[in-house]
């Protein structure tokens, strides 16, 4: 999801052809885009985040604005919200997991290694920076994956996603980034292929 800014920019094309030999049933994709385009209960429902109420609905009178430490009880929340919207049965595995990453974003967040932003009201989205054998279409020992852009259901469908997506986007050009990477969810996936993102090989393993 994203910004202000347009997806245009840098003159490249998506590569149709990898969208049309991709396979949607072997799992959520690792899918990348060339940036040259443009104090709570952690567990508490996530309808106990309050709104101002008197705010606009309208997709141009959201507000976009860089997160802070003082909001990682929020992300985490909005993460957990993703999580079981995936996979509504597994929450002993979204416990574990929100139990391991509050300390791991607490540190990359102070070390502005995890970058957030957050819309109010309505959702959130992040890219965290992270070391990487240089590539041959990516020679950069860094990148930029994108990670938990989330928009509340009562908020979808006004375009908030693509706005944080954007900012994000708007961010890592901005950084010097020349490409930018996520794994889609079934959801996300037209969204970021109208934005330009195409898929890419990726594989794994459980030990």
């Amino acid at each position: 999801m994203r910004g202000q800014n347009g997806a245009g920019g840098g003159g490249s094309t998506p590569r149709r052809e990898a969208l049309r030999t991709w396979n949607p049933r072997r799992g959520s994709p690792h899918y990348r885009l060339r940036a040259g385009f443009i104090g709570c209960d952690l567990f508490a429902p996530l309808g106990g985040i309050r709104h101002n109420k008197t705010m606009k609905t309208a997709a141009d009178a959201f507000t976009i604005r860089r997160a802070t430490l003082a909001d990682l009880p929020l992300l985490l929340r909005y993460r957990r919200a993703m999580a079981e919207e995936i996979d509504p049965a597994g929450e002993p595995a979204a416990r574990r997991m929100l139990a391991a990453l509050e300390p791991y974003l607490r540190a990359a967040i102070a070390e502005e290694k995890w970058q957030s932003w957050i819309a109010e009201p309505g959702g959130c989205g992040s890219v965290e920076i992270v070391q990487w054998v240089p590539g041959r279409t990516d020679p950069a020992p860094r990148r930029a994956w994108i990670h938990n852009v989330y928009v509340e259901p009562s908020f979808r469908r006004r375009g908030l996603g693509r706005q944080l997506t954007q900012t994000i986007l708007e961010w890592c050009r901005r950084q010097g980034f020349e490409w930018v990477y996520l794994h889609a969810s079934r959801q996300g996936r037209p969204l970021y292929e109208s934005i330009g993102f195409e898929p890419s090989s990726e594989m794994r393993l459980k030990l």
